[in-house]
């Protein structure tokens, strides 16, 4: 593949990453309250750290070739970054709703403040 189009997709790759990441970061600071902060991390954590990791991925193909390793450490990282991330927002999202934190009142629905049923 000639080099201008591997660092063109390589740089698409990483900057948009990156762009995501950045606008997420942004977006975090105009939500109204936390729950509505952990769902804008979520293009972050499942789009943009998946792209800059795929992106260096590319790189490295590009530089010293293919092996089945640095794929296998690629889906890796990139279901770990899916996975993890989803979960830990979960589990954020509820720590901050049980501690009390107040909430949006256009937030709906609203299972948490539901008691669970048996």
């Amino acid at each position: 593949m000639p080099e201008v189009v591997v660092v063109a997709l390589v740089a698409l790759l990483c900057v948009g990453g990156a762009l995501f990441v950045l606008v997420s970061g942004v977006a975090m600071f105009k939500a109204r309250d936390g729950l509505s902060r952990m769902n804008v991390l979520s293009a972050a954590t499942g789009v943009g750290m998946p792209s800059i990791a795929v992106g260096a991925y590319v790189w490295t193909v590009h530089d010293h070739g293919f092996l089945w390793v640095d794929l296998v450490k690629l889906g890796v990282a990139v279901l770990g970054f899916i996975i993890m991330s989803s979960v830990a927002s979960n589990s954020i999202t509820r720590a901050a709703y049980r501690s009390g934190a107040p909430l949006d009142p256009a937030t709906s629905p609203n299972d948490l403040a539901e008691p669970p049923s048996r």
